[in-house]
């Protein structure tokens, strides 16, 4: 999961980075589109903000799955371990079927 993490503060860190490159290239255009420009950067500024709290809101959904998953199996702990056999077997089954 650390490395989940890691991947996407990265993400955000780069996406943070691709808006702050846009912002220094177009403040370059000078005055001539001023307001086209700093429409612009709102837009990327809100798909930012949007992306940044869609991916906390999936963090914290994903966090909620994985308790709920930890205590059915700490709760069902036979269950848990028939249905990975079971789960386990079927995937042999097709990949062996694949494999010349």
């Amino acid at each position: 999961m650390s490395s989940s993490n890691n991947a996407s503060t990265q993400t955000i860190d780069d996406l943070k980075a691709l808006l702050h490159d846009a912002e220094q290239a177009l403040s370059g255009a000078g005055d001539v589109a001023e307001d086209k420009v700093a429409e612009l950067r709102d837009r990327m500024r809100a798909a930012l903000d949007k992306g940044s709290n869609a991916y906390a809101r999936a963090r914290e959904c994903a966090k909620e799955k994985l308790g709920e998953a930890d205590h059915y199996v700490r709760a069902h702990p036979y269950q848990a371990i028939g249905t990975g056999i079971a789960i386990g077997a079927v995937i042999g089954l097709l990949i062996g079927r694949r494999l010349p």
